[in-house]
């Protein structure tokens, strides 16, 4: 490539929740990435996460990626939500469900969860039914995503990676009504 990598070049993030996943991560990634699942299966999971990198005198960056469903109001968000999923094709439905069944993927069995709301009121994973790899989201008023993101930040997750539908309208929706809260939330903590 041209003009190549600048500076120290890119940094590798690696995902993935089974203990091979885990020891790879400590070993070569800058950083690790999850899925988005309740908080207290992410806590879990970064003191695994912290066990595996400290065995082998790293310090762990940590990423967690999500989607998200933001509007005005509560109630709004998960209308969106809904009509995100209002023209499912069903054969997708049942092709995903398949590729699926039976799955070693351990982060896309905790998305198949039935009882995901029942565990954590903010967290949706409607999206996992059509697609493939992370299809979770958290749903809400800029204040409540925004409540959720730092409650995640204050476990020790060090950046995030978030997407939502439509693109573009959902981004700008992020950048204006939930990152300024959340940042001068997480500036008023350090």
């Amino acid at each position: 490539m041209s003009p190549g990598p600048v500076g120290a070049g890119p940094r590798f993030y690696v995902g993935g929740a089974s203990p091979r996943a885990l020891e790879f991560a400590a070993k070569e990634a800058d950083a690790y990435l999850a899925w988005i699942q309740p908080l207290d299966d992410i806590a879990a999971l970064l003191e695994r996460l912290r066990t595996v990198y400290a065995s082998r005198g790293r310090r762990p960056v940590f990423g967690l990626r999500t989607h998200l469903v933001v509007r005005a109001t509560e109630r709004e968000a998960w209308e969106a939500a809904d009509e995100l999923m209002s023209q499912v094709d069903e054969r997708v439905v049942a092709q995903r469900q398949a590729a699926f069944a039976g799955t070693q993927m351990v982060g896309q069995q905790a998305q198949l969860r039935a009882q995901l709301r029942e565990r954590a009121p903010r967290l949706w994973n409607g999206i996992s039914r059509v697609r493939v790899n992370l299809g979770t989201a958290i749903v809400g008023d800029p204040q409540q995503v925004a409540a959720e993101l730092l409650a995640y930040w204050r476990l020790g997750i060090d950046e995030f990676i978030l997407s939502g539908f439509p693109h573009e309208e959902e981004s700008r929706r992020v950048a204006s009504e939930v990152l300024p809260g959340l940042r001068e939330a997480m500036k008023r903590e350090r």
